[in-house]
């Protein structure tokens, strides 16, 4: 029996070494994005081509100049200009999950984190439309307008995927996107061991949906009223309740519990003095300190930002579905190069699951893809391009 397990799984993994890496990616995003080809090329080109030049930090524009194989940029452009924003946003979480698919498990409890972030935008900006897909927001590389996007991860060790991307509109509410996601949890089969927020989703309405809903969750503090500044002193941990609102007429009121860790600087950071760190807290019964370390993990989500910036499709498109194609493209390597390092380098011992995390780094990873994809492309040589 153990030998035949062994078999199968031996016949797994060559028939994943024949597929590659490139292939598996590029038939997720066929499958789920409809893209048309031209007479020379068909859309798995242009598949290819958008993946290789991710891989390799570039645009479609340059990506298209230096290399045979892949049509104009103009020609690229123009079809991915047709993609639709419809069909995207709803296959996104389809494959995103598939591009992790083996590593969570139904019935299963995980922490989840939700994040905002916001890319600078320097086109045209349609003030009056509440479905514009442009945001105001804090000035940041010279502009106060972004591209903004949703993100919802499980911030697990060793099983940081990405589960969800939401493109942001004028319109869009935070507690909109929490449903959604909350929703798509469930959906799978999955259970909530704590959903981590940032500040930005600090706020009555919220706290009431995930009090109401049993949802154990982790909130930063937002000190905004006299009343909770004096309550963050002192110089042990402890907790209290605080009803958010609390002498508004108009707004929601709601009672939270607040966590209050105290910690020593001690000359940490060129600072001294008791440091207070306050989290909104749900049906989680840990200490002050255990909550604290427990939300951490929530840095996570914030580490796919960092990824994506060093591997993502550079471009100026002031067209907003282009640019989240780009952004889910990333998403996705992301999670298939998770998924890699959960079924190839597991350490061999007893107990449960640990990767080595050091055997192999994103940039290795982006680099098989980047070769396997030049089996399908050609770096053009100098006397090939030279005008004299």
């Amino acid at each position: 029996m153990a030998n035949n397990c062994q078999n199968i799984g031996k016949s797994e993994l060559n028939k994943e070494n024949k597929l590659g890496n490139l292939e598996p990616i590029c038939a997720l995003v066929e499958g789920n994005v409809t893209l048309t080809g031209g007479r020379n090329y068909d859309s798995l080109t242009l598949i290819r081509g958008a993946i290789a030049t991710a891989c390799s930090n570039n645009s479609i524009s340059g990506f298209a100049k230096m290399t045979e194989g892949l049509p104009s940029h103009t020609t690229c452009l123009k079809k991915l200009h047709g993609l639709n924003m419809e069909e995207l946003t709803l296959n996104t979480p389809k494959m995103l999950l598939k591009a992790g698919k083996g590593i969570l498990k139904k019935g299963q409890k995980y922490d989840f984190a939700i994040d905002i972030t916001l890319i600078p935008y320097y086109g045209k900006k349609d003030k009056e439309n509440p479905k514009s897909p442009i945001v105001g927001g804090k000035r940041k590389a010279s502009t106060n307008y972004f591209v903004g996007y949703l993100t919802f991860s499980v911030v697990n060790m060793d099983k940081h995927l990405i589960l969800q991307v939401i493109p942001l509109f004028r319109d869009s509410t935070n507690l909109t996107a929490i449903k959604n996601c909350v929703d798509l949890i469930y959906g799978y089969g999955f259970k909530i061991k704590s959903l981590m927020l940032d500040r930005e989703f600090y706020s009555a309405e919220i706290f009431s949906y995930l009090k109401e809903s049993e949802i154990p969750h982790i909130v930063p503090v937002k000190k905004n009223s006299d009343e909770l500044k004096r309550q963050l002193k002192g110089k042990k941990s402890k907790s209290f309740e605080y009803v958010i609102n609390a002498k508004s007429k108009n707004k929601l009121k709601c009672k939270v519990k607040i966590v209050d860790r105290v910690i020593y600087m001690k000359g940490k950071k060129g600072k001294k003095g008791a440091l207070h760190r306050a989290f909104v807290v749900y049906k989680i019964n840990t200490s002050p300190q255990s909550i604290s370390e427990r939300y951490r993990h929530r840095f996570a989500i914030e580490s796919t930002y960092v990824i994506n910036n060093k591997f993502k499709v550079r471009t100026s498109t002031k067209d907003h579905v282009v640019r989240f194609f780009y952004y889910l493209i990333a998403c996705i390597i992301q999670n298939f190069w998770v998924l890699t390092k959960w079924k190839r380098f597991a350490k061999i011992q007893r107990g449960p699951k640990v990767i080595d995390r050091d055997k192999f780094p994103l940039n290795h990873y982006l680099a098989i893809i980047f070769e396997e994809s030049m089996t399908h492309f050609r770096i053009l040589r100098i006397d090939e391009i030279a005008i004299s």
